[in-house]
């Protein structure tokens, strides 16, 4: 840089000793003196009150009398006896824009960190690698460490020094999902501890977060939310008349492909065929397209053809006249058919329907009319059809028990809902659901303990949604305190008549497989989960913690499509 550069860029004073200006360049007279006055023999300090030259810092900030900045470097001579000062003036624009942006982003990390430390709940923040980058006042009054214990330190080497046993960071990255665990603080409380992923824009981990609750405090505060938030709706029969749709929990692929096809389907008039195991929730696919269709204002009647006498089905379906029959009361009564004009009649365990009646049922939809018992005038029939059985309809059709011509008929739109067993990554959900039910039932504050979570996933669940609800009922009403465990679970399923599946076997206990047989299936159900919720292979071999031609060799031992 030559002296031209210099003085277009730097204000040069020299002052005596009372700073007095003795010499000054052009740049300092035209640019830092705008008015071009005439400067010698005036003080420095008259123009920039705070020079300082007892300051330490080789270059410091000073303000003009206009509020500008400079940065100034000065230094002392000593000529002849007596003191001189030499005062170089830098108009650093950009440095001062960094400046407040510095200032301006001190001032939030410093007001993020004062939020952050009031919260009562603890907070842990590491980076993608799983570097300790943040924790709260609150996460040090609950584990009872320091911050020199863990910031800098990766969650993994504290936990192979048992600093943080149970390290739910350390967790988050190698699943790459939500994680909660409980953790036992050696020198602090025992907490319920929530972590989460936290990807960047481009879908890349960034950070994990964990939210860190003192236990003996959760109990009053799930009271609390519970009284508030739960929506649930016993026995997951939902008829919602307002237009907003019901509450689903669905994370299966296949199950929100159901629900995408029960939002194209809910508008039309054509019959639905709902088949799946018992407690699968057919009744709740039902009740939701119902809700959401334009019939949602009209009554969702349900009929259970197993249920109701066979000598009484008719006239529960058609309704009769007066006198049509010994006993039949006065002016005669309509039928479930009638009743359920305008809206939606449900025909559940359609493949019990008695054979005769099959044939007025299939008149009834064919013509969109029917007569009640000992009538003669027809009644118009204007509500749509939805059925749903757990047998095997196109068998029955073979065996000569249900009619061809209705099976076809009422198979229109037809949905298969999975078993539990089949969609691993809705249980805990449920599992969750439920529980804050039958806590604001029954008044109690229960949570689960991860372990017994992790039994919840490997049991079959063999009654389905409709087991699981009840087992969690079951749970709440017998735990002595707010922890449900897997002692808990196992000591209620071994009393269970319903712990055995369609085909007999116990899915639980499994007696007569090997352990290898059983680790095999174990292994199976948790790489099938994994895909199922993961992008690519690639990201589920990274949430299962083995590498990629592991993953593939694996899909193809368990012969995995996906």
């Amino acid at each position: 840089m030559n002296s031209k550069n210099i003085d277009l860029n730097m204000g040069f004073v020299i002052t005596d000793d009372k700073f007095n200006i003795l010499y000054s360049n052009n740049f300092f007279k035209t640019n830092i003196c705008k008015n071009n006055e005439d400067i010698l023999n005036k003080k420095l300090t008259v123009f920039f009150q705070d020079i300082n030259v007892d300051s330490d810092d080789d270059l410091y900030s000073v303000k003009y009398r206009d509020n500008s900045v400079y940065y100034v470097v000065h230094n002392r001579l000593k000529l002849q006896g007596k003191d001189f000062y030499v005062f170089f003036f830098y108009d650093f624009t950009l440095g001062n824009e960094l400046e407040k942006q510095i200032i301006r982003l001190s001032s939030q990390q410093y007001l993020y960190n004062e939020m952050l430390n009031k919260l009562k709940d603890g907070i842990y923040i590491t980076d993608e690698e799983g570097t300790t980058t943040y924790v709260n006042d609150a996460f040090l009054n609950l584990s009872g460490l320091t911050r020199d214990q863990i910031i800098g330190k990766t969650v993994y080497d504290l936990r192979r020094f048992n600093i943080l046993p149970n390290s739910c960071c350390a967790k988050v990255i190698e699943t790459m999902a939500p994680v909660s665990t409980i953790n036992n603080y050696y020198k602090g409380q025992r907490c319920l501890v929530s972590g989460s992923p936290i990807f960047d824009e481009k879908g890349n981990l960034a950070k994990t977060i964990a939210v860190i609750r003192d236990v003996s405090e959760l109990d009053v505060l799930m009271k609390n939310i519970t009284k508030e938030k739960n929506q649930f709706i016993k026995n997951s029969e939902i008829k919602n008349i307002s237009n907003k749709e019901p509450f689903v929990v669905i994370n299966n692929e296949k199950m929100k492909n159901i629900y995408t096809k029960a939002k194209k389907i809910a508008n039309v008039e054509s019959t639905v065929l709902i088949l799946g195991e018992t407690g699968v929730g057919k009744d709740f696919i039902a009740t939701y397209i119902h809700g959401i269709s334009n019939r949602s204002s009209g009554k969702f009647v349900k009929i259970n053809c197993s249920a109701v006498p066979e000598h009484l089905l008719e006239s529960e379906f058609f309704g009769y006249e007066e006198g049509a029959f010994t006993g039949a009361q006065k002016g005669g009564k309509k039928g479930l058919f009638e009743e359920a004009n305008g809206g939606v009649l449900y025909l559940d365990e359609i493949g019990d329907m008695p054979y005769t009646l099959q044939v007025k049922l299939l008149s009834a939809l064919n013509d969109r009319m029917f007569y009640r018992i000992g009538g003669t005038a027809s009644v118009e029939f204007n509500a749509r059809i939805i059925a749903a059985t757990n047998v095997d309809l196109k068998h029955l059709v073979e065996e000569k028990k249900f009619r061809a011509d209705l099976y076809y008929r009422l198979n229109v739109v037809n949905f298969v809902i999975p078993p539990l067993r089949h969609r691993k990554e809705d249980i805990i959900p449920l599992a969750h659901q439920f529980i804050e039910y039958y806590n604001n039932k029954y008044g109690k504050n229960c949570y689960f303990t991860t372990n017994c979570l992790e039994h919840f996933l490997v049991y079959d669940w063999p009654g389905n949604i409709r087991e699981l609800k009840n087992m969690i009922e079951r749970l709440v009403l017998m735990t002595d305190d707010a922890i449900i465990d897997t002692n808990l679970f196992t000591e209620n399923l071994m009393f269970n008549e319903g712990v055995e599946s369609l085909s007999g076997n116990n899915h639980f206990m499994q007696e007569a497989k090997s352990l290898k047989e059983r680790i095999d299936d174990y292994e199976k159900e948790i790489i099938e989960t994994t895909l199922a919720s993961s992008k690519n292979m690639k990201e589920a071999a990274l949430r299962l913690g083995i590498d990629l031609s592991t993953l593939v060799r694996k899909k193809q031992k368990y012969d995995l499509t996906k």
